[in-house]
């Protein structure tokens, strides 16, 4: 009996510590390429003809193993518009009608293109997906990821990380505009291979009337540790302040 005691007490010891180990979290720009190839064996631009170009990389040592959280966007088709200026007419000093002044168009660019996000687990026998993301634009619609808040961290302190992946889906028309909050987490049963998926998405009315700034929730969202759904929450409120100030 006192074995099996012993025996407990040993997991449950094992298990605390395991948890209580710190995150060591990194991100990687393209001008950090370098860098992140000669600390890892991936190419930081790997599988760039189907995805796409690394826009960025969060690398995450973790007590349940080292992960990179990389983000990646393939470029259809690019426009500029703007860049110019355009005549502005209306009565001059003298009374007569004729150009005032120039107004200048500031450019604008718009580009077609798909955005990808994978989890990797770096393992002994190789490189692990775990998670893949997927977002394809058109000419009226334009995902861009929020790159400021998408992070990796463990805000439930339970020894496994959180993958925060946050990002605005911009589109033509009078349409809501979606901001969507994703967090990837590790099932509580470790024999489950695949990661859940849990999504906040926020509306921003873009011209309806009956429309007004909400947040939706999905199932698996509502399920979350309630320390995780508290950081996925800040990050809509400061997408929220960073949005209305533009």
């Amino acid at each position: 009996m006192k074995k099996v005691n012993l025996l407990i007490f040993l997991f449950f010891a094992s298990f605390y510590a395991k948890s209580q180990q710190s995150m060591n979290v990194k991100y990687f720009y393209p001008k950090d390429s370098l860098a992140f190839e000669e600390s890892t064996d991936i190419e930081y631009h790997f599988n760039k003809e189907k995805m796409g170009k690394t826009t960025m990389i969060i690398h995450a040592e973790t007590p349940v193993g080292f992960f990179e959280f990389v983000f990646k966007k393939k470029i259809h088709k690019v426009e500029r518009f703007g860049g110019d200026s355009s005549d502005v007419y209306g009565h001059k000093p003298d009374g007569t009608w004729g150009v005032v002044y120039k107004s200048y168009n500031p450019p604008t660019t718009y580009s077609i293109h798909d955005l990808y996000a994978l989890i990797l687990l770096q393992d002994h026998g190789g490189t692990i997906e775990k998670a893949i993301f997927k977002d394809f634009g058109n000419e009226v619609y334009w995902p861009n990821f929020d790159y400021n808040l998408c992070s990796v961290s463990d805000e439930d302190k339970n020894g496994s990380p959180e993958f925060y992946l946050s990002y605005l889906a911009e589109s033509d028309g009078l349409d809501a505009k979606e901001f969507k909050q994703i967090i990837y987490t590790f099932p509580e049963n470790q024999k489950e291979k695949s990661m859940i998926k849990s999504k906040a998405t926020a509306f921003y009315p873009a011209g309806n009337e009956e429309d007004v700034y909400r947040i939706e929730k999905d199932l698996f969202w509502k399920n979350l540790n309630p320390a995780i759904q508290k950081k996925s929450l800040e990050l809509l409120k400061k997408h929220k302040i960073n949005y209305l100030k533009n």
